[in-house]
């Protein structure tokens, strides 16, 4: 897989059959099982299924290991990366899921982050994007039309939380010191170089919002 490049796939796990869940629940290991067994809804425990067994096979389409001989490690903040002893430092990958979509993507050396949004998500309560978004992006939201807000807030979100999945330290960087803007997505850091980063933003289906952040090691 060459370095810069980004692999992505997306699952829709309620259009799963029987055979396709019992196919990818084989995959996983014990901890993901028993973990998948814990959920009370079955929709978010097919979520969870899809989205580990979608990460196990894209992993296996750029490396030589099965599906299910791949093994994971909890990293900064509880980021899932593969186990050291595989002896594939290269590879990165990251997973997300929201109701009615699961996504991963895999990349070669550069750190990647991801996040997927349903915009039938309730919209988000007043005042939150004032006490998380950086003081651009609380203007970039109130300029917006009102009936793009929420769909403004999602795309601010997605960007924000792929990029803290991608450096692996998560919501403890302060989402407040860090903004974007819109079309084309674009990083400000207060602190770092914003320049090693791309970041790209589409929907995947007309009720997905998808974002994506790379960074050039």
């Amino acid at each position: 897989m060459q370095r810069g490049a980004v692999r992505l796939r997306w699952v829709a796990p309620e259009a799963a059959d029987a055979a396709t869940l019992a196919t990818w629940h084989a995959t996983l290991d014990a901890a993901e099982r028993a973990k998948a067994a814990r959920f009370h809804f079955a929709r978010d425990r097919h979520a969870y299924i899809a989205a580990h067994a979608l990460a196990r096979a894209m992993l296996s389409d750029v490396a030589p290991l099965p599906p299910a001989a791949w093994r994971f490690v909890a990293g900064r903040a509880g980021k899932p990366e593969i186990d050291p002893a595989l002896g594939l430092p290269n590879l990165r990958f990251n997973i997300s899921h929201t109701r009615g979509l699961v996504a991963c993507a895999v990349a070669n050396q550069d750190d990647v982050g991801l996040d997927v949004e349903d915009l039938g998500r309730r919209e988000a309560s007043p005042g939150l994007a004032e006490r998380h978004f950086a003081t651009a992006e609380v203007a970039l939201l109130a300029a917006a039309p009102p009936a793009a807000r929420h769909e403004t807030f999602l795309r601010i979100w997605t960007l924000k939380e792929a990029f803290v999945k991608a450096t692996g330290d998560g919501i403890s960087l302060g989402l407040h010191r860090f903004a974007f803007t819109l079309d084309p997505p674009r990083l400000t850091l207060e602190a770092g170089d914003a320049a090693a980063w791309r970041f790209l933003q589409w929907r995947p289906t007309p009720r997905h919002i998808l974002a994506v952040a790379l960074r050039r090691l």
